[in-house]
C-alpha cells in the first residue's frame, strides 16, 4: 500500500513537471513573436513616419546660398504670376488673376524706372511663361532682385489678407518691408511673412520674394483689386519698399 501511494505520488509529479514544461514551450515563443511583431510594427510606423515628412516637403534643399541684397543693386526682375492658359486662382472665381497680377506688375515697372532701377519682366502680356523659364530670367541677372506678384484665392469666401513669401534668408528683409508697406497702404488682415518653398523664389539665386497681394475670392477685397486704385497702391508700396532696401542695402 505504502509502494502504490508513492508511486502516485511521484507519477502527479512527473504530470505537474510535464504541465509547466508544455506551458512555457508554447508561450514563451508566442511571447517572442509577439515581442517581434511590435519591434516590426514600431519600425514600419518610424518608417512611415519619415516617409511622410518626406513627401510633405514636396522638393529638394537648393545646394546653393543665396547672396544678402547689396547696397546700389539696379536691377529688379518682376514675375507677374500665371498668365496664357494658365489663369490661376480656383475655378468659378469671379475676378482673373492673372489679368490682375499683371495690371500691378506693370504698374511697378513704371514706378521702379522712375526710380532708376532697370527693370526685366518675366512677362508683359496674356502669355504663358514655365516657371523654369522665370527662374532661369532671375538667375541670368547680377545685382538685382526677384519679386513674383500674385493674388490669393480660397473656397472660404471670408478668407482676406495680405501674405508675403521669402525662402532663402537674403529675401527675408525685401519681404518684411514689402509686408509692412501694403499693410499701410491698405488695411486689411495680417497673414503674416512666410517663409515656403515655391518654385521661383525657392530655385532663383537672388533674393526673391511671392507676394499675395489679396483675396480676389473676398468679395469685398477682390471687388477692390479688381479697381486702378487699389492696383496703383500696391505698386506703389512694393516699389517703396525696393526703394528703401535699395537705401539700406539689405
Amino acid at each position: 500500500m505504502h509502494r502504490f501511494v508513492s508511486f502516485l505520488r511521484r507519477r502527479r509529479l512527473w504530470l505537474a513537471f510535464l504541465s509547466v514544461f508544455v506551458t512555457l514551450a508554447v508561450a514563451v515563443p508566442g511571447e517572442a513573436e509577439g515581442a517581434r511583431r511590435k519591434k516590426k510594427t514600431s519600425q514600419s510606423s518610424k518608417r512611415s513616419k519619415k516617409s511622410k515628412s518626406r513627401r510633405g516637403r514636396g522638393f529638394r534643399e537648393p545646394s546653393f546660398t543665396v547672396p544678402d541684397i547689396g547696397a546700389g543693386f539696379r536691377t529688379v526682375v518682376i514675375d507677374a504670376g500665371h498668365g496664357g492658359h494658365d489663369p490661376g486662382g480656383i475655378p468659378g472665381q469671379v475676378y482673373s488673376e492673372k489679368e490682375i497680377a499683371l495690371d500691378t506688375a506693370l504698374r511697378l515697372q513704371k514706378l521702379l524706372q522712375r526710380e532708376g532701377f532697370r527693370v526685366l519682366m518675366t512677362r508683359s502680356d496674356d502669355t504663358f511663361v514655365s516657371l523654369g523659364g522665370r527662374v532661369s530670367m532671375a538667375n541670368s541677372t547680377s545685382n538685382s532682385i526677384f519679386l513674383s506678384v500674385h493674388y490669393n484665392s480660397s473656397r472660404n469666401p471670408d478668407a482676406r489678407g495680405f501674405e508675403t513669401y521669402y525662402y532663402h534668408a537674403a529675401g527675408f528683409p525685401l519681404a518684411a518691408r514689402i509686408h509692412r508697406n501694403l499693410l499701410a497702404m491698405l488695411p486689411t488682415e495680417d497673414r503674416g511673412v512666410r517663409r515656403r518653398g515655391f518654385h521661383v523664389i525657392r530655385n532663383a539665386r537672388i533674393p526673391s520674394v511671392l507676394c499675395e497681394c489679396g483675396f480676389l475670392t473676398n468679395a469685398p477685397e477682390g471687388s477692390a483689386a479688381n479697381g486702378r486704385a487699389y492696383r496703383q497702391r500696391v505698386a506703389e508700396a512694393i516699389a517703396k519698399a525696393v526703394v528703401e532696401t535699395r537705401r539700406a542695402g539689405g
